[in-house]
């Protein structure tokens, strides 16, 4: 009976994320004037952003910045530059052309379908009984995302923690939510930049 409870609870969360998501476009992402979406792809917009260089050539490489360029909508939670230095050698490592299958894994546990601004997931968040609203990644694993004083964290299945940390990237085709950390452990365990 829990998990039944379990899956009614996700699918109205859900299913309130995506009514929130379609509302999306007058979203205002932290509590400013509404932000309006730029013309521009959501590759474009990450290529352009100098503390997402290493997500940018990662997706460039991969073959992924194709995806952000079509019209399905995406939400990635895009790891900042600082968030790889923080993980020293097995960063420079994971960014090395041997591991490109393994950094194309990494971002695929970051990545959410649909266009959801930080705006439309703290509704959800706000509407859920618990507090918590989970979503499925592209790598097939599950976020779960919570907010406190303001601050929305995204917690991985393995327990991983990062936060939003700065303004989204707002595209015609999906949002860039940059964050502090690897929403996935990497060797050793995942360590925030700050």
């Amino acid at each position: 009976m829990r998990v039944t409870h379990d899956k009614r609870r996700l699918s109205v969360a859900l299913a309130a994320t995506l009514l929130l998501a379609a509302c999306s476009s007058g979203s205002t992402p932290s509590g400013g004037a509404a932000a309006k979406p730029s013309n521009d792809t959501l590759a474009a917009l990450v290529s352009r952003t100098s503390d997402l260089s290493v997500v940018s050539a990662t997706l460039k490489d991969a073959g992924l910045a194709q995806v952000f360029d079509s019209t399905a909508a995406y939400t990635l939670l895009a790891p900042r530059d600082a968030a790889f230095d923080s993980l020293g050698d097995e960063g420079k490592a994971l960014r090395s052309p041997e591991q490109r299958p393994a950094m194309v894994a990494v971002l695929r546990d970051h990545i959410v379908p649909g266009y959801l601004t930080p705006a439309d997931i703290a509704n959800a968040v706000k509407l859920d009984p618990d507090g918590k609203v989970a979503m499925k990644t592209m790598g097939g694993h599950t976020l779960t995302f919570t907010s406190k004083d303001g601050t929305i964290t995204a917690t991985s299945q393995d327990g991983v923690s990062v936060h939003f940390a700065g303004d989204p990237l707002l595209a015609s085709n999906g949002v860039a939510i940059p964050v502090d950390a690897l929403a996935v452990k990497v060797g050793g365990p995942a360590v925030a930049a700050q």
